[in-house]
């Protein structure tokens, strides 16, 4: 005859930690993990690539061109000053002797250092201290890429990271 063994008496109580309760246990744990994985996953492909060129190809091609063009810049010996006053960009551009750089058309692309959803082109307008935008940038850090061209040819670029309070 086949006895059913009993289970032992535990004290305070009649629950016993079995097997099942180790499984549930496990495939809680699992669980978890495979959902944050997969949640993780998901916002890391659907959010900023990271890349600042559709083609790094053509990007490395004209990457001389754009080295040579800084040195020209710098031997121009122009300064910038670029601040964030009342939520909009502010631009000063002097040359070398120190006098306020005008008649250019100025633009900046800003955005976000961690989404590509939130650029924007701003056009800066003349102003009296050099140039300034009319729209405000909300609070925050923004990544700004700004060019002045005169007569369409480009004379001056700067890239720059600036904090909007």
């Amino acid at each position: 005859m086949i006895r059913k063994q009993q289970p032992t008496p535990q004290p305070g109580g009649t629950f016993a930690f079995a097997g099942r309760h180790m499984a549930g246990v496990v495939g809680l744990f699992f669980g978890t993990i495979i959902t944050v994985n997969l949640i993780m996953a998901y916002l890391a492909i659907s959010t900023f690539p990271g890349l600042n060129a559709k083609n790094g190809y053509v990007a490395s091609q004209t990457y001389d061109r754009l080295l040579q063009d800084a040195a020209a810049q710098d031997a121009k010996g122009w300064t910038s000053t670029l601040e964030v006053r009342d939520g909009r960009l502010a631009l000063t551009l002097l040359d070398a002797e120190k006098r306020d750089i005008a008649g250019l058309e100025v633009s900046a692309l800003v955005g976000r250092p961690a989404s590509a959803a939130t650029d924007r082109e701003l056009s800066l307008h003349p102003a009296s201290h050099g140039y300034e935008t009319a729209e405000a940038l909300p609070r925050g850090r923004w990544l700004a890429e700004i060019e002045g061209r005169r007569n369409g040819e480009l004379v001056w670029r700067e890239t720059r990271s600036l904090t909007a309070r």
